[in-house]
């Protein structure tokens, strides 16, 4: 059991050297692969949402001052 353990650590340890040694032209392939992400403008820059004209009017006040 601990040489199957030892076995599956020593596989994790290798992969993730290989993919830390190898990462700029991983990532440069999964650009690639699958496109770039499209760059999102900033969320204070764009304008209030806008509101719309066909809304309820605002529910009277029911409540009344003692």
């Amino acid at each position: 059991m601990l040489n199957l353990f030892i076995a599956f650590l020593s596989l994790i340890i290798w992969s993730s050297v290989v993919i830390y040694y190898f990462r700029a032209p991983l990532f440069s392939w999964l650009d690639n692969r699958f496109g770039k992400d499209p760059v999102l403008p900033d969320a204070e820059e764009d304008e209030p949402a806008h509101e719309p004209e066909n809304h309820a009017p605002p529910a009277p006040d029911t409540h009344t001052p003692d």
